[in-house]
C-alpha cells in the first residue's frame, strides 16, 4: 500500500498520523477475510471540495479522450456528498482510495472507513471487475453507452457492493 497526502497545512494532525499508522494492518485485516487486494494507493485529502475531483481524475486517466475538466463537471450517480469520509474508484495501478480527512473527528471514523474502502478495492480487484468498471465509467462519461438493462444491473451491483462495504465495517473493531 502507498500512502501519501495532498491539501493539509500542517501534516493533518492527529486523525491523519492515526490513519497512516493502522492502513497496514486494516489492508491485512482485509485481505485475511476477503482475499486479494489489487495495488492501492491511500491518499489522505485535507480539503473537502477535492474528493471528486481526486477520484474522477485518475479514472479519466483510463478513459482515452476524457478531459479530467470535463469529467468534474459531470455529476456521477455512484459519488457521495462533501460530508462523506472516503471514495474508492480505479486508476492506472490498481485502486485508489480517498480518505477525508478532514471530515472524521474520531478514531472509529478512521477504522470503519479504511475497512470499507478496502473492501471496495478488493471488489474491483480483479480483471473483470475492473473491465465492467471501465465500461461503466465509459458510460457515464459519454463515450459508449452501455443497454439501459446493464446499466441497472450494474448499478444494482454497486448497491450490492456497498451493502458489503458497510457490513464489514464491524471488523475496524479489531484495529
Amino acid at each position: 500500500m502507498r500512502i501519501s497526502t495532498v491539501r493539509f497545512l500542517f501534516g493533518g494532525g492527529r486523525i491523519s498520523k492515526y490513519a497512516k499508522t493502522i492502513a497496514p494492518d486494516a489492508e491485512k485485516l482485509v485481505r485475511d477475510k476477503f482475499g486479494s487486494l489489487p495495488a492501492v494507493h491511500l491518499l489522505l485529502n485535507g480539503d473537502t471540495s477535492q474528493m471528486d475531483h481526486l477520484a474522477n481524475t485518475a479514472e479519466a486517466q483510463l478513459l482515452p479522450g476524457i478531459n479530467p475538466t470535463q469529467v468534474n463537471a459531470v455529476s456521477r450517480p455512484d459519488r457521495h456528498s462533501r460530508r462523506a469520509f472516503g471514495q474508492t474508484s480505479i486508476d492506472r495501478d490498481g485502486v485508489l482510495i480517498v480518505l477525508q480527512i478532514p471530515n472524521m473527528r474520531h478514531e472509529r471514523d478512521v477504522r470503519e472507513t479504511l475497512v470499507h474502502e478496502l473492501v471496495h478495492a478488493h471488489q474491483l480487484g480483479d480483471r473483470a471487475a475492473r473491465g465492467l468498471h471501465v465500461d461503466y465509467l465509459k458510460h457515464v462519461w459519454g463515450q459508449k453507452p452501455m443497454k439501459p438493462n446493464t446499466v441497472s444491473a450494474y448499478e444494482l451491483l454497486i448497491g450490492q457492493r456497498e451493502i458489503e462495504a458497510y457490513g464489514a465495517e464491524s471488523l475496524a473493531s479489531q484495529l
